[in-house]
């Protein structure tokens, strides 16, 4: 039962999964974590704020090696690994974007789900990179029984972000 004011419970099996691929990536587990209300107005968050971890991520550091086709290995950084709850989804009708469509619909079905956040290092130089980057770390949660990594399905997602 929801309560106002109540303290969210972290899902035990979330931070089994987020320490397993920790370890599997070469990351330092934290001894000490915390969980931080991200506040933001948002369609597909409708309670205005979304539990993450900011400052005291469960994993740091590590990294995921990746056999280049030129014969040469080549190291992407990891700069964090933390748990959110997923938020929801927003379809556009009528176009796959805001702009030129007719209007928006969300599907909450993943909102609250827990979600593993992996951030990496600034290190791919071209796209050839990410796809090997993301192929390779998809291998690696997948042998570790972290994730299935079936992007169709949405259960491994895949964002770039410029800052």
């Amino acid at each position: 039962m929801w309560l106002q004011g109540t303290l969210p419970v972290p899902n035990q099996e979330a931070v089994k999964l987020a320490i397993r691929a920790g370890f599997a990536l070469g990351c330092h587990i934290a001894q000490c974590s915390k969980f931080d209300r991200k506040q933001y107005f948002y369609a597909d968050l409708p309670k205005g704020y979304q539990i993450s971890q900011f400052d005291e991520p469960i994993c740091t550091g590590g990294q995921v090696l990746v056999d280049m086709s030129d014969g040469t290995t080549k190291r992407f950084g990891i700069t964090r690994a933390h748990l959110e709850e997923d938020s929801g989804k927003t379809v556009y009708g009528g176009s796959d974007r805001l702009a030129g469509s007719d209007y928006a619909l969300c599907d909450f079905n993943r909102a609250g789900v827990p979600l593993l956040e992996i951030v990496s290092e600034p290190d791919m130089r071209s796209g050839r990179d990410a796809y090997m980057y993301g192929d390779e770390l998809r291998r690696v949660l997948r042998f570790c029984g972290v994730s299935d990594g079936n992007m169709a399905e949405g259960s491994m997602r895949c964002d770039v972000n410029i800052s």
